[in-house]
């Protein structure tokens, strides 16, 4: 493939990774939603961020069973920056706090299949000695649109409530940019002497998806609790979205390092990442200044970036081209699954011991990811040194 042809199939990798972080988009609205609907209870108000992340789930597994196989990765990639855009934007018609959560309901078709699709691609038309460096520059792109949409919907819920909604056209960018532009992958070939045995997914990709719902149940509260913490020290909805994309920024910058870090650290990035999320929980622990709040999202965002990106690698490293899609499916399901339980996780916490600080989520936070970090240099201490992370065989991309 020409360098100028590889240019264009990443940048539709790149802008399908765009709208990955589209989860976040309301975040900052989340307080001034709540204000707009007064009867509803705080952890009700929270599915208008968590019901997505559910529905997303079965439409991974489903996405990922199916993609390259009896449906066209081009064609569930477009299926999914068209739900993104039309389904996350209708909201901004409706005002019956039922029907909302339907809509947002159909926007989880698309958000399911982005993350994985994503990961997917890069795993199928990159070559494998370039997938690390590719894998953080779309960090880079992923945290890009974080910084946009989350800042926009930042913006537009200080006119008003569902102005918020609207961020996600942004979507219809995406869909054209890869209607033009992604080429459809070939079949990786099988390894000899499976072609007629079906290839099993190493129970490694479970662990990692167990992992990454563990990671996202702790994190969670630092996007969907932010602006209501803010609020506390006279922080607006304006202010909670600027605050909010500096995890974005946070995680453009290790997104642009990941690939040499990682190719220096190997496995060990993951606990650097970890080592981020414990900094960040500390500060929002006991911050009282915006400025703060700030640096705690950048360390958030360098976090997540990190831990993210790393498990990706790890798991990529196991498993044949082929199985990229279900694999990565499998382990997003597990991020998606514990952006839905967080909420009901701390709530199950924090009503029977009638605990009142909006604080408390990040004082759990620090123990929690201290607990994991502890883990893995545990479980990484008494393995064998690997060796490099690469993928098995080199993807090609059909003409």
């Amino acid at each position: 493939m020409n360098e100028k042809r590889q240019s264009l199939v990443l940048l539709a990798i790149f802008s399908f990774g765009f709208i990955a972080m589209g989860v976040g988009t309301i975040t900052p609205a989340i307080a001034s939603i709540g204000g707009a609907f007064p009867n509803i209870s705080f952890s009700t108000l929270l599915l208008v961020s968590t019901i997505p992340a559910l529905v997303s789930i079965p439409v991974s597994i489903i996405g990922g069973s199916v993609a390259g196989k009896s449906v066209k990765y081009r064609t569930l990639v477009l299926f999914a920056s068209l739900v993104f855009s039309i389904a996350g934007a209708i909201p901004y018609f409706l005002h019956d706090f039922t029907h909302i959560l339907l809509a947002r309901g159909f926007f989880g078709l698309g958000l399911g299949l982005i993350m994985p699709l994503n990961s997917a691609l890069m795993f199928n038309l990159v070559p494998p000695d370039k997938q690390a460096s590719v894998m953080g520059t779309n960090s880079v792109v992923m945290n890009i649109g974080g910084i946009v949409l989350q800042l926009l919907g930042g913006v537009l819920a200080s006119v008003d409530w569902n102005y918020s909604f609207l961020a996600h056209a942004l979507g219809i960018i995406t869909f054209f940019i890869v209607l033009i532009y992604l080429p459809e992958p070939q079949k990786a070939e099988m390894p000899l002497g499976t072609e007629a045995v079906k290839l099993k997914m190493p129970t490694s990709v479970i662990g990692w998806s167990i992992v990454f719902g563990i990671i996202t149940i702790l994190d969670y509260p630092s996007l969907t609790n932010m602006s209501s913490v803010l609020l506390t020290i006279k922080a607006n909805a304006a202010v909670a979205g600027v605050v909010l994309m500096f995890m974005t920024v946070g995680g453009m910058a290790a997104g642009a390092v990941f690939g040499k870090v990682f190719q220096r650290l190997g496995r060990q990035t993951l606990n650097l990442g970890l080592v981020f999320f414990i900094v960040s929980q500390i500060i929002f622990s006991f911050s009282q200044s915006v400025t703060l709040f700030i640096i705690g999202e950048v360390c958030l965002g360098i976090g997540l970036t990190f831990s993210m990106s790393s498990i990706y690698m790890l798991a990529g490293s196991s498993i044949h081209p082929s199985q990229t899609p279900m694999a990565m499916s499998i382990i997003v399901s597990g991020m998606s699954l514990g952006g839905f339980l967080s909420g009901y996780f701390y709530a199950a916490i924090i009503e029977p011991l009638h605990i009142t600080t909006l604080r408390f989520q990040y004082y759990f936070g620090t123990a929690g990811y201290l607990a994991i970090l502890v883990f893995f240099l545990i479980i990484f201490a008494i393995k064998k040194q690997s060796a490099p992370v690469e993928p098995p065989t080199q993807p090609q991309i059909a003409k």
